[in-house]
This record gives C-alpha cells, sequence and structure tokens, in this order.
C-alpha cells in the first residue's frame, strides 16, 4: 500500500523529467531542433553575457594594473628628473651668489692693493657663557686665518677673529662689549670710538663714543674705520646713525650705530689676511684729514 502511493507521488515528475529529456532529441533527430536550440540560446545569453562582461572587466583590470604601473614609474622618473634640475638650479644660484659677493670686493680690492682675502662662511651663530656671541668659520690656520683678523663683508665689518683652529675660527662680532673701533664720521671727518654697549647688543647696535663736544653728527651718517692702532684698516664701513644721545649730567654727546651689515642671515664673509694699518704715538687721537707717519702689517 505504502509503495503504491509513492509510486503514485514520483510518477507524474518522472514522466515530465523523460518528456523534457526525451522531447529534445527527439525534435532534433526528426530535424526540427531549431526551436530548442532558440529557446537554449535565450536562455544562455543573459549568462554568456554576464561571464563576457566578467571576462571584459578582468581585461580591464589587467591594463588599469599595467597602465598604472607604468604612470607610477614614469612619476618617479620625473620626480628623480625634478629633483636633479633644482639642484641645478640651486647650484646655478649659489655661483651667481658668489660670483656677486667676490664682484663686490673686486672694487675694494682695486682701490687697495694691500688687502689679501680668504672667503668663507659663517657656519653656526652662537652664544656663550655671559651671552657673548660667537660666530664660527669653516676657514682656520691652514687656509692662512690668524687671531685678529678682521672679519667683513661687501657691506661693512662684522668682527675680528679670537681663536683659530686648523680648519675653523671664531670670531666676535663688532656688537660685542669686548669690542673698540677707532672711527670717524664719513662726512665730517670727527672721530671717535665705536664700542660694544650692553644696552644696544641685543639690537645688533654699537655706540659712537668720544666726540668732541662739538662733534659734527647727524642721523643717517656713515661711520667708518679709522685704522689707528686697530686691528681694521682704515676706511671700512661700520655702519650708520641712527640716534644721537646727550648725557643730561655732563652734556657729553654719543650715538647709536646700526651696522651695515647685520648677522641675521649672514653666510659669506671675507677675512682680511693682509693689509696695512696706522700707527699714532700713545694717547694721540687721529682726525680723518691727518696722514698717517708709518705703516706696519697686520697685527
Amino acid at each position: 500500500m505504502k509503495h503504491s502511493k509513492i509510486l503514485q507521488f514520483l510518477l507524474p515528475p518522472l514522466i515530465c523529467a523523460l518528456l523534457c529529456a526525451g522531447i529534445p532529441s527527439v525534435l532534433i533527430l526528426t530535424g526540427h531542433g531549431e526551436p530548442i536550440r532558440t529557446a537554449v540560446n535565450t536562455i544562455l545569453s543573459p549568462i554568456r553575457g554576464v561571464f563576457s562582461d566578467a571576462g571584459d572587466g578582468i581585461r580591464d583590470i589587467s591594463a588599469y594594473i599595467t597602465e598604472f604601473d607604468a604612470l607610477k614609474a614614469e612619476n618617479e622618473r620625473l620626480r628623480s628628473q625634478l629633483a636633479s634640475m633644482e639642484d641645478t638650479i640651486r647650484a646655478a644660484e649659489l655661483t651667481l651668489e658668489e660670483n656677486a659677493f667676490l664682484r663686490e670686493f673686486l672694487s675694494l680690492k682695486e682701490s687697495h692693493n694691500d688687502y689679501r682675502f680668504l672667503k668663507c662662511e659663517i657656519v653656526a651663530s652662537d652664544a656663550s657663557a655671559g651671552y657673548r656671541r660667537t660666530l664660527t668659520l669653516n676657514a682656520g690656520t691652514v687656509e692662512g686665518a690668524a687671531v685678529g683678523y678682521p672679519v667683513i663683508t661687501p657691506s661693512g665689518v662684522v668682527g675680528r677673529i679670537t681663536e683659530v683652529g686648523g680648519n675653523w675660527a671664531k670670531a666676535a662680532p663688532i656688537t660685542e662689549l669686548s669690542s673698540a673701533i677707532g672711527a670717524y664720521v664719513e662726512r665730517s671727518g670727527d672721530s671717535g670710538v665705536a664700542e660694544g654697549s650692553y644696552l644696544y647688543r641685543d639690537a645688533g647696535q654699537l655706540l659712537f663714543n668720544y666726540l668732541e663736544e662739538d662733534a659734527d653728527i647727524i642721523i643717517g651718517d656713515r661711520i667708518r674705520t679709522s685704522g689707528v692702532n686697530s686691528y681694521y684698516p682704515r676706511g671700512l664701513l661700520i655702519g650708520e646713525i641712527t640716534e644721537i644721545l646727550t648725557d643730561p649730567a655732563t652734556g657729553a654727546r654719543s650715538a647709536v650705530i646700526t651696522p651695515t651689515s647685520p648677522l641675521s642671515d649672514l653666510r659669506d664673509v671675507m677675512v682680511l689676511t693682509d693689509f696695512a694699518i696706522y700707527e699714532t704715538e700713545p694717547g694721540q687721537i687721529p682726525s680723518d684729514g691727518t696722514e698717517t707717519e708709518s705703516i706696519t702689517d697686520t697685527p
């Protein structure tokens, strides 16, 4: 009884399956298979499209990856070329800067045959104990530098060497308290001493002291080295007067000098390794118009 019910249940689907499997075969054998092919193609067409699109997508992804790698390599090559060009441009800029720097010294050399220069760079600028500022140069005894030699730029005096090694030297700026330079007013010839001041050092300035009561000074006057009993030759530019001071107690006058060669962002400098200086008798204060009695080599 049970088997009979199961057979009744399975028989209709089985007959349908046989018909579905057999009818196409019979139709194909009798030459009537075209409807079947059409139906099958109709059913499979979307599936083929999906697989075709998938294949195209894979090919597109592969092409994209290949193109991406090529673009990446090209980008790296261009970056390398750009870096090389930037280095070349920077080297050319440095050469132009150095040529301009040397050209400015050429006129100074032409008017002072006794001058001998050593070009170098300030590689460090720091303050030690007592807030004393020191400039470190990349030249020393090997290149011909020595203690006492002036450090200058085309714009004016920077300082002088206080310590020297084989390939380095340290210099004290003219704004330091230990600095005292015989100087004169370019316009009027009045003389005095340009020296470092505790009150003005942090501002990068110095004072013009020991002036005569009737000294002819005005704001804007240029101050130059007198070269008398000094580490500096005559005529180097120190700076300009930017303020005139009067002592209320004594009436003595002095002036604030702003250097024409400030230390900020200063790199290229020259060391004067040979020049002539002026000598006077002890206690004698020279004026700009007097000729010197003797000339000696650098100290």
